[in-house]
């Protein structure tokens, strides 16, 4: 059972309104849709967003807060640098919703704690993502093992309902957050056999490799995050040289090394402020993704 529990976990406007069920076929198709998955736990701040005056779209709220002040940036950067143009005017955005991904177990005992502040408790919660029944109740290894196993199959879901739905064929970024970041991860193949791969933005992922070049944040890439060190990481799995993990500094779960975890240890860390707190490296994340959506619809 801890073999099977382990391979399955690792194989603008704002307006809150309740979870709402997808929008009606549209009339007018993206060139990009950016695929967001939220970070584990981001359940509560859900508001359809509307990133650009100029396209017809609203999101369904599911991309959490983090990946929604990210692409709030970008469109506000976008313009500062392109004259007031807009980049999401031609881009959708869309939250996997809980029922493709229900983004469930946070990632730490005590939520508040960002990044654990000893080596012990940094192997903790490395099983606590890889095997979670070691340290954790019965219910929730359970919640969480299903929870990667619905995103696992619940992102291609997603696409094709979406494709029928609408009768859009774009492309896609995918954009994960934490846990959201592993669950996208595998599907940069599929999605690029299929031609619709435009590029991958990602945020604290416990999947990064060690070293890996596309990496934004930690000097040479980093010691590698919580699960970097198994088989299936960022750098196996890539399927596009447009690609951007973002891991800033004192995060353990991209960036796990004993400097890390000495001198996060004060502050708690940098795992919960993906663009919720400035940080150099913002600017060019997001022109990274204004290229990638670029590419696509003035190709």
């Amino acid at each position: 059972m801890l073999t099977a529990a382990f391979v399955t976990a690792v194989a603008a406007t704002l307006s809150p309104v309740a979870p709402a069920p997808e929008a009606e076929a549209q009339t007018r198709c993206p060139a990009v849709a950016v695929i967001a998955a939220r970070g584990s736990g981001q359940n509560t701040q859900i508001y359809r967003t509307k990133y650009s005056y100029g396209a017809p779209w609203t999101s369904n709220g599911w991309e959490g807060e983090t990946i929604r002040a990210f692409l709030q940036h970008a469109e506000r950067r976008y313009a500062a640098t392109h004259g007031g143009n807009s980049l999401m005017k031609d881009v959708e955005v869309i939250g996997l919703e809980p029922r493709y991904y229900p983004a469930t177990f946070p990632e730490y005992d005590v939520p508040e704690v960002a990044v654990p502040g000893t080596v012990l408790q940094a192997l903790a919660l490395a099983l606590q993502y890889a095997n979670p029944v070691f340290l954790m109740a019965r219910r929730a290894a359970t919640e969480f093992v299903d929870s990667v196993q619905i995103g696992r199959t619940g992102v291609m879901q997603m696409v094709n309902n979406y494709e029928r739905r609408t009768g859009c064929h774009p492309k896609y970024v995918l954009s994960g957050y934490s846990q959201g970041a592993m669950i996208l991860l595998e599907h940069e193949r599929e999605l690029a056999r299929r031609g619709q791969l435009a590029g991958v933005v990602y945020f604290g992922n416990p999947n990064t490799a060690r070293g890996d070049w596309s990496t934004v944040g930690v000097p040479g890439g980093g010691a590698g995050g919580m699960l970097g060190f198994l088989p299936f990481n960022t750098k196996t799995a890539a399927a596009t040289r447009n690609r951007v993990n973002y891991c800033l500094p004192l995060d353990a779960v991209c960036d796990l090394s004993i400097q890390t975890l000495q001198a996060a240890q004060p502050t708690g860390g940098n795992h919960a402020r993906y663009y919720r707190w400035r940080s150099r490296w913002d600017n060019q994340v997001s022109d990274s993704f204004g290229r990638f959506v670029d590419q696509v619809r003035y190709r």
